[in-house]
């Protein structure tokens, strides 16, 4: 928010500035503009008819009356008359009339045009002669309407810079004010999105902050109320869905006891059926779960837990013993056994299914975090799509085909979130994707915990699956 102002106040000095700027710039410029234009036709209607005077009255050549003629220092003059051209000046001639010019004199108009000689702006002024039959050309330079344009550029340049400066310094002070009274907020807002939805702001006596206080917890009320009221929704959603869903579930196995007396076509439909029940049933299971999990309303029972320990029974549990798992260091965390190794089956199907197979999986350990690192062999996850892949029902890319109901990462996410951890997708070394779950890491083992698990207890299927329907019911790739 601090950047965020400082910036603001910036940009929005810088912009008034150079608005302003740019403003006085084109203002100040066309005034010199129209001025000196005025001035150069006033001068070259003088100059015009002073040399008509002198070609009829007196009767003098061109050249005599050029020559008599005292234009203003910086002009030049041309005189163009039967078809041949007379000049003040060797260095100015017919080419340094525009063509327009000439032909708005030749029509009997006077006008004026700006044109570029190559050394700088000169204003050219024309004056149609009908008298003698003749056309006035009088070309000035612009030396100092430039000058003084470019005195006028560089100062309200300076005046942007500074006026922007400025703004970035009150823009600091303003800040400062601005969030220091919000630090409270600020803490408060973390201690409930971190899982403490109780938590609310101190009452104020600064009248000021009263109004933002009251609000904030106003709104804190009513988020906790609505949470609650999609909680019970959900519960009620999964009563009212799950009896109809049991009925047919049961008929569907009934009529598949009953499977030879039907006909081969009404066979495959059946088999539809069930298949499309199954699959219902799974997308329930997993949206009641991540309802669950963000309203956070999840009450289940939380202990030590050896992570290392976790991986091993959800491989082993999920058919998966094969895979080597790396663990160097012991680490472990508090959490729901069944919920996290649910998560990290889940990460495994999601790389049986989409990333051509599991590699491997790693457990590292620090005294802030546990690491857990699952890599597959498929070609990884775009870069641009790899927080797109834990949204509810992504299928990114081509995998928008591939079965699944596409939640499985999404209650990875959620799972890790309520446990206080993040995970994240990026590359591994062998190219793939790598999976990261990082969980708060307790300090030390607890006493009474139970050991690390051999591999002779995983062959005597010490380990169970962490559901009751097992794990693989849950898992969904992010198709």
């Amino acid at each position: 928010m601090r950047a965020g102002l400082i910036l603001s106040f910036t940009l929005g000095a810088t912009l008034l500035a150079t608005l302003t700027a740019l403003a006085t710039f084109a203002v100040t410029r066309q005034y010199l503009l129209d001025q000196r234009e005025q001035t150069a036709l006033r001068q070259a209607f003088a100059d015009a008819s002073s040399v008509r005077d002198s070609l009829r009255t007196n009767g003098l050549p061109v050249g005599e009356a050029l020559a008599a003629l005292s234009p203003p220092d910086g002009s030049e003059v041309l005189v163009h008359q039967e078809g041949r051209w007379y000049s003040t000046s060797l260095e100015v001639g017919a080419l340094d009339v525009p063509d327009g010019l000439r032909q708005a004199v030749d029509s009997g108009d006077a006008a004026s045009s700006w044109a570029d000689t190559g050394a700088e702006p000169v204003l050219v002024v024309g004056v149609p002669l009908p008298a003698v039959q003749a056309q006035y050309y009088e070309i000035t330079t612009t030396t100092e309407l430039e000058r003084t344009l470019r005195t006028v550029r560089t100062a309200l340049a300076a005046f942007a810079v500074s006026t922007a400066a400025g703004g970035a310094l009150l823009g600091v002070w303003a800040a400062g004010r601005a969030v220091a009274p919000l630090n409270a907020v600020a803490r408060t807002a973390v201690r409930i999105a971190g899982g403490e939805p109780g938590t609310r702001l101190p009452l104020t006596q600064d009248p000021d902050l009263a109004t933002i206080v009251g609000s904030f917890n106003t709104m804190v009320d009513a988020l906790e109320e609505q949470i609650q009221r999609e909680a019970r929704f959900s519960a009620d959603v999964s009563h009212e869905l799950r009896s109809p869903l049991t009925t047919l579930t049961t008929s569907v196995a009934l009529l598949q006891k009953r499977r030879a007396e039907l006909s081969p076509r009404s066979q495959q439909v059946l088999d539809l059926v069930d298949a499309e029940l199954r699959r219902f049933a799974r997308t329930l299971d997993d949206l009641l779960e991540l309802s669950r999990l963000e309203s956070g309303t999840d009450s289940s029972d939380r202990a030590p837990i050896d992570v290392a320990d976790l991986v091993r029974r959800a491989l082993t549990g999920s058919g998966r013993r094969s895979v080597p798992v790396l663990a160097e260091q012991q680490g472990w965390v508090h959490g729901n056994a069944q919920q996290l190794e649910r998560a990290l089956v889940n990460l495994f199907d999601n790389a049986d299914r989409h990333g051509r197979g599991l590699v491997g999986v790693q457990v590292d350990a620090d005294d802030a975090v546990v690491r857990v690192l699952v890599d597959d062999a498929g070609p990884g996850v775009p870069p641009a799509q790899r927080r797109q892949v834990f949204e509810r029902f992504a299928r990114v890319g081509s995998r928008g085909s591939l079965p699944g109901t596409g939640l499985g990462l999404s209650l990875v996410a959620e799972t890790v979130h309520s446990h206080g951890g993040a995970v994240r997708c990026t590359t591994s070394p062998a190219g793939g994707a790598r999976f990261v779950v990082q969980l708060p890491a307790l300090a030390a083992p607890p006493a009474g915990t139970a050991r690390v698990s051999s591999p002779a207890d995983d062959a005597a299927g010490e380990h169970s699956n962490p559901t009751s329907t097992g794990p693989r019911r849950t898992s969904r790739g992010p198709a």
